[in-house]
């Protein structure tokens, strides 16, 4: 597949440079799931319904989905550090645009160039991340990467309430700056010490195809873990806001899939770097499945404390399975192409995320009726997930 990187590979990143790079793509979920809480804010200053106020998250979906694969084409051109630097930049600027809108339109075109950038942060950190990290560390790095992710998801809606409560809907814009700031430093940073972790830098044996045997497993399981994963973070406020409960209270609740992602991405992607992708994985994916099996039998009058304990096995085996797929997908393609290939791969989000909230939609009502459906998609959806890894390698596709 690829020859070894070569010597002139960029110095390899430390925790804490892992952790700044990768905050940078925990923005991409953040502001996915950020700006729903307040679109009802957003309507009644510009005085339009609801309805039309959620192009905002449209334009963002729309973009993301079809401009990742384009900026990962971009940064194999110009060497991952510059694209990340570059993505962070704008999205910074087209942040500050947001919350400075004087009219609606003028917010929804800035909402698009924000979510253009936004699109160049994934492939091109998950790009930086593969080129600066020894390959027995890569699932390691990955995990991290996949516990902010969780993050920036799960905390969206949480911190969206809150900023739009005490400074108004402005805030969940302006909240991005510190995050690039800090991000857009540390990349900086590796350029001074290491040099830009271009493809000039590693040597390549072929062009080869990003679309083989492990990346497509690696691609299918992480739509049909992200459907899984949305249909809790989506059902779960319908069903407690469903029981009186307050938007605080439905957050804390939701922290319990987060913390099982934090601490069990760095320890599953270990286990990968050890025993090969395949086996952590598998393993990750029966507990997740386990988890959306008993919300399957419980149904929308789950209680309270077994939700939260799904909510926390799903986390875990999520945690255990998402850097182990991440990192085979992205070793299963030439060095030269990792962009390209970071940028196809995270489009499988968004088709889970898209097809979940259509199935939302289409089948669940507001006091949570209809919910028993999406539980048996969600875990048709993990034991699909569960075959399709088989495809993975049982050891790392690179070889040291």
């Amino acid at each position: 597949m690829t020859a070894p990187e070569s010597a002139a590979t960029a110095a390899p990143l430390s925790r804490w440079g892992v952790i700044g790079v990768a905050a940078a793509v925990g923005l991409v979920p953040l502001n996915s799931t950020m700006i729903a809480v307040a679109l009802p804010t957003i309507a009644d200053d510009f005085e339009i319904s609801v309805g039309q106020a959620s192009i905002l998250i449209t334009v963002y979906l729309v973009a993301m989905l079809l401009g990742q694969p384009l900026s990962g084409r971009l940064s194999d051109r110009i060497g991952d550090r510059r694209a990340v630097n570059m993505a962070l930049v704008g999205f910074g600027v087209f942040s500050v645009a947001c919350a400075a809108a004087g009219s609606f339109g003028i917010l929804v075109a800035a909402r698009g160039g924000q979510a253009a950038f936004a699109s160049a942060l994934s492939p091109s950190v998950q790009s930086l991340l593969r080129s600066g990290t020894a390959l027995e560390q890569r699932g390691r790095t990955f995990g991290i990467l996949g516990s902010v992710l969780g993050v920036g998801a799960a905390s969206g809606p949480v911190v969206g309430g809150v900023l739009t409560e005490i400074f108004g809907w402005q805030a969940i814009f302006l909240v991005n700056l510190p995050v690039v700031v800090v991000a857009l430093v540390v990349s900086i940073r590796l350029g001074a010490v290491g040099g830009d972790t271009s493809v000039a830098s590693v040597e390549v044996v072929s062009e080869g195809r990003i679309l083989n045997r492990v990346f497509n497993a690696s691609f299918s399981a992480q739509a049909l873990s992200t459907m899984a994963q949305y249909t809790l973070l989506l059902l779960t406020p319908i069903i407690l806001t469903a029981r009186g409960w307050e938007s605080g209270s439905i957050g804390l609740v939701l922290s319990a899939l987060t913390v099982g992602m934090i601490v069990f991405g760095p320890i599953g992607g270990r286990a990968g770097d050890r025993s090969g992708r395949r086996r952590p994985t598998l393993a990750g994916l029966v507990v997740a499945m386990v988890a959306m099996a008993v919300l399957l039998l419980a149904g929308a009058e789950v209680g309270a404390g077994l939700l939260v304990a799904v909510l926390t096995l799903f986390g875990i085996g999520l945690g255990v399975a998402v850097p182990n797929f991440m990192t085979a997908a992205l070793e299963s393609v030439p060095h030269s192409r990792t962009g390209s290939a970071a940028g196809v791969l995270s489009m499988s989000r968004y088709v889970g995320s898209i097809t979940t909230s259509l199935a939302v939609a289409a089948f669940v009502a507001t006091d949570g009726g209809g919910s028993r459906i999406l539980f048996a998609m969600a875990t048709a959806s993990m034991a699909l997930a569960m075959v399709v890894v088989v495809w993975l390698p049982g050891r790392s596709a690179e070889s040291p």
